[in-house]
């Protein structure tokens, strides 16, 4: 079974695959871009937020611990003394450890939290990379493969169409002088044939009718009852 296409339009092909590299372009720029915000998140996620709260948790470590020291101390200047207070040291306490439980709260989300966003991303390749692979392969082939097809339209609507041929008479005579066709025409040329063949015939006729001498005919003898009077 033969293959064939009704193509009406070469600019619409053109077209078409213009739409197509354009879609090429946007799509791979799309996946890039997405591809550059998920490193973006991890190496966010990984190293500044992690490395940051845990860094806090060691500050925030120290902080409680100098602040127990100086309410230790602060305890032991205020024995046998009503007028020293260890008020302000409890409360820079309570506050320190508050703050260091923020910051240990911080680093067990972020630890729950990167598994969660390396599983995202693993579902989210394994959707796109059937899509990355087509731009990549599927896609080009195709393009190239239009851009072949435009360029032999292309060659074969620039070729001319042949001239007919001449038909050249066993006379010597062109095509249009010499054929007979028709009624007319054969009308023509056999006028002139009778013509001919009525010349050749008359022709040996008068030249015989040339070469015979020419024999006097005898005059009629007088009547016989003409000379005999009665």
């Amino acid at each position: 079974m033969s293959k064939s296409a009704r193509v009406l339009s070469v600019e619409s092909l053109k077209d078409f695959r213009l739409s197509m590299v354009k879609f090429v372009e946007e799509a791979r720029g799309a996946l890039s871009g997405v591809d550059m915000e998920l490193r973006r998140m991890r190496d966010w996620l990984e190293r500044d937020q992690l490395g940051y709260w845990q860094a806090q948790v060691k500050r925030r470590s120290e902080d409680v611990m100098n602040a127990r020291s100086e309410l230790a101390k602060r305890k032991i200047a205020a024995q046998g003394s009503d007028t020293i207070s260890d008020t302000e040291q409890k409360e820079k306490l309570r506050e320190a450890m508050r703050r260091l439980r923020v910051a240990e709260e911080k680093v067990a989300l972020v630890k729950r939290l990167i598994p969660q966003l390396h599983h995202t991303i693993a579902e989210y390749k394994s959707c796109s990379s059937p899509l990355s692979d087509h731009l990549n392969g599927g896609m080009d082939k195709s393009i190239h493969r239009l851009g072949s097809m435009i360029k032999s339209l292309e060659d074969y609507l620039a070729l001319s169409a042949p001239s007919a041929p001449r038909i050249s008479m066993p006379n010597g005579g062109s095509d249009g002088g010499s054929t007979t066709t028709g009624g007319g025409g054969s009308a023509r040329t056999g006028g002139v044939s009778d013509a001919t063949s009525s010349e050749s015939q008359t022709a040996p006729a008068a030249a015989a009718s040339a070469a015979e001498p020419s024999i006097a005919r005898p005059s009629p003898a007088p009547s016989e009852t003409a000379s005999n009077p009665s």
